[in-house]
């Protein structure tokens, strides 16, 4: 149960914070948010719809502040009990006042190794694929929009040539073209091509209408003010499925931050379903980390990683925290192949990052296959599809993520 009130939140101790702060209004609290806080307390509070161009800032001075009007959340950039001051007087319907934190892509690329695997990739689909029953699924995530929320996209690859692709950057003096890779790696496992140029299938929904939100600058880190802006943005198109491969860690007994769970509970109730890692902070057998913050929200679903042998990865994080640290369901994470920025084109990777966009795309083929099921009917019909696995539960939730057939 979510509570809501003016009661000191509990800080997450395991995230870095950036000293700016998010706040969470009544649903439809709308712009009138804007002109109550310009008057009353003095901070210039832009409207994330209005701000037009590939970039929106969120590098905000102080006294500035940006209003996500869609999930009715907004970042301001004040001392913070000035800030909640501020807030409160200019209009009572705020709800909650966090700290923003600093967020990091959950994983990253590396060489494929040469070592045995019980599921190999082939000269026609990667293991991954193979695992999830994706090649034989009949959907495509055809009409269906996807949002991936990372470090950009290579928008002039060719195995993408022909797709209209949307995309905003809302990182600060950042276009959407990726340099690091990480975005074009998630967005290639969720949405990549039927027939790549020069690689076996790598991705999942290959028909389905890619949305690219570059949240995380070139060293695939970011804040919470970029994420939400990026959800923000999806939702405003409509974006049936949200992609958020990154996060930051929590300590065992830390709570979820409520201001995000109230954003992903909204997006839900507007259709959008939420898909985050649940992080790469253990090193298993001898140490499990909890879920990680977004992926512990209730509303979020949790995304976890498996190998080859559909063993849990060893850096795969476990739901050690009640009430949304628990881990939703798994996906692989080893040694997955996808698309890379020119002039590389392929690169491998691992961790839970590469492991939620596998979701994210079966949510895609889901959404297709069941028109009439979005936001928390998508969530319930993905949590139901699903191959069984001999790990506890606290490590792989309902089991292993499959395409509907």
């Amino acid at each position: 149960m979510i509570h809501c009130g003016s009661r000191t939140r509990p800080v997450l101790t395991g995230a870095k914070h950036t000293g700016r702060q998010l706040v969470l209004f009544r649903q439809g609290a709308g712009r009138t948010v804007a002109e109550a806080l310009r008057r009353a307390a003095g901070i210039r509070l832009a409207v994330s719809s209005d701000l037009d161009g590939a970039t929106s800032r969120t590098d905000l001075a102080l006294g500035e502040g940006l209003l996500f009007e869609r999930v009715g959340a907004a970042l301001i950039h004040g001392d913070p009990d000035q800030a909640r001051a501020l807030v409160r007087r200019a209009d009572p319907r705020a709800l909650i006042i966090e700290p923003e934190r600093y967020v990091r892509a959950s994983g990253a690329v590396q060489p494929l190794s040469d070592a045995a695997l019980p599921l190999r990739d082939t000269a026609f689909e990667t293991w991954g694929l193979k695992a999830t029953r994706a090649l034989s699924s009949r959907y495509s995530g055809r009409g269906i929009r996807v949002a991936i929320l990372d470090t950009g996209f290579d928008l002039g690859h060719p195995d993408f040539a022909g797709r209209g692709i949307a995309s905003r950057s809302f990182v600060a003096e950042l276009p959407v073209d990726d340099v690091n890779g990480h975005g074009t790696f998630c967005a290639g496992v969720a949405c990549g091509p039927e027939q790549p140029r020069d690689a076996p299938r790598y991705g999942i929904a290959s028909a389905a209408e890619l949305h690219v939100a570059r949240v995380l600058d070139d060293e695939a880190s970011g804040t919470d003010g970029n994420v939400l802006a990026g959800i923000d943005w999806a939702v405003g198109h409509n974006c049936a499925v949200i992609s958020i491969s990154l996060g930051s860690p929590v300590y065992l007994g830390d709570g979820y931050p409520e201001v995000y769970e109230h954003v992903a509970a909204r997006a839900l109730a507007a259709g959008s379903l939420l898909i985050a890692p649940a992080g790469n902070e253990s090193q298993r057998p001898d140490s499990i980390a909890p879920v990680e913050h977004p992926a512990n929200c209730p509303s979020v679903v949790a995304v976890g990683a498996v190998g080859p042998s559909l063993e849990v990865a060893p850096f795969s994080n476990g739901g050690l925290n009640p009430n949304g640290g628990e881990v939703s369901l798994v996906a692989p994470g080893i040694a997955i192949v996808s698309a890379a920025p020119r002039p590389d084109l392929y690169q491998t990777g691992s961790g839970t990052s590469m492991a939620t966009p596998f979701v994210a795309g079966v949510a895609a083929l889901l959404a297709e296959a069941r028109p009439a099921a979005r936001g928390a009917a998508l969530r319930k019909l993905l949590l139901e599809t699903f191959r069984g696995l001999a790990a506890p539960v606290r490590d792989v939730g309902v089991g292993l993520v499959q395409a509907p057939q």
